[in-house]
């Protein structure tokens, strides 16, 4: 678990003075801030994935369903643009685009149409099953809980209803869902086991590591992993960058605003307020033995870009020290090599630096508009 910027324990280890005390509090990077289990921010496109299992679970829309994506979306009168309408890379628009696309281009207008359609109150409730908005139970004190808005919420909270355009944006991981980098690693790890959310635990030997399951269907996991591995393993793929060899490198990228881009503009001269950058990556691509969630706070790029690379060396990391082990029977470079059965009790831990990346790392040792 790892929280950048961080304070130096050994000025804790006698007395610390209260000039140093006061830099710490008042220091804009928040060094006292355990980003791991205390960062609550908006997931970005990693909530696609709920937004994925929403729909397939659901049954409201059919699982062929596909939209066309010009670039953009005019969802109760207002128009949501899609990452790629502002790529630099040449293509302003994803086309006709079903789910398993939509997941590995990370299309927002294939998933702001599925958000219209499901509406907050089933994206609230598959939301909280998954997790979203609950402490994972971590050994740890000061965990956050994170924020899965619904009606309710909003009505109790600010005593007005819910406007239908606000699910637009929760359904791509902004507005006012917020989570913490070991909740993602969690809420990942968990649906690609199968429905298995497993407490994370930093004690080696612990005797009451929890367990919560939610019925996720087989063919439902299936899909959704399929296009997480197809994330990183297939042309088209937001993360092709970050293929290992000999290891089903899965996941999903995610770039959250930090403030709506006209305000953004309008405030420009005073602080850049650059989006964050979101990775969760995990191996093998079903029941993971490692996962990791990694959030770069104010990088200004892509997830897959800033943030990928920290989860794909961390798992790469793990098979090298595990490959010694085991005298080379398991290799990170050996291409096609299946290197670990799995295990559906995958138990997230974090590492995680902001400012620079942001890791949220996963591992059992048993076994608005946004960008992808």
């Amino acid at each position: 678990m790892v929280s950048r910027p961080t304070p130096d324990p050994n000025d804790f280890a006698v007395r610390i003075s209260a000039k140093e005390w006061k830099s710490l509090n008042d220091d804009p990077l928040h060094p006292l801030l355990n980003r791991a289990i205390q960062a609550q921010l908006a997931p970005g496109s990693v909530f696609k994935i709920v937004t994925a299992t929403a729909m397939l679970e659901d049954h409201s829309i059919p699982e062929s369903f596909t939209t066309y994506c010009p670039g953009y979306g005019t969802f109760y009168g207002r128009q949501f643009k899609c990452w790629v309408y502002f790529s630099k890379k040449g293509a302003t628009s994803h086309g006709v685009t079903n789910l398993r696309e939509a997941i590995m281009k990370s299309c927002d207008v294939f998933f702001y149409t599925v958000g219209m359609k499901l509406g907050i109150d089933r994206l609230s409730y598959y939301g909280d099953k998954l997790g979203i908005g609950h402490k994972t139970g971590i050994d740890l004190p000061s965990e956050e809980s994170g924020l899965m808005p619904s009606e309710q919420w909003v009505q109790r909270v600010f005593h007005r209803k819910w406007y239908a355009g606000e699910t637009i944006s929760v359904s791509t991981g902004q507005g006012a869902v917020t989570t913490t980098p070991l909740q993602l690693a969690r809420l990942i790890g968990g649906i690609a086991s199968g429905g298995v959310f497993k407490q994370p635990h930093m004690i080696k030997d612990a005797q009451t590591v929890g367990e919560e399951r939610f019925g996720i269907s087989e063919p439902t996991v299936a899909k959704v992993t399929d296009a997480m591995y197809g994330v990183i393993n297939e042309p088209g793929g937001t993360g092709t960058q970050l293929k290992l060899a000999g290891i089903e490198l899965s996941g999903k990228s995610g770039t959250a605003q930090v403030i709506g881009y006209d305000t953004r503009n309008r405030l420009s001269k005073q602080k850049k307020f650059e989006d964050n950058a979101w990775f969760v990556g995990y191996a093998p691509k079903r029941n993971p033995e490692i996962v990791v969630a990694v959030l770069v706070q104010e990088s200004g790029q892509h997830g897959g870009e800033a943030a990928g690379p920290v989860a794909r060396d961390v798992v790469k990391a793990y098979y090298d020290k595990k490959n010694k082990k085991t005298m080379g029977t398991v290799t990170a470079e050996e291409r096609g090599a299946n290197p670990a059965g799995g295990s559906s009790t995958a138990a997230p831990v974090v590492a995680l630096k902001p400012e620079e990346p942001a890791v949220a790392h996963a591992h059992s040792p048993n076994q608005n508009q946004d960008h992808p």
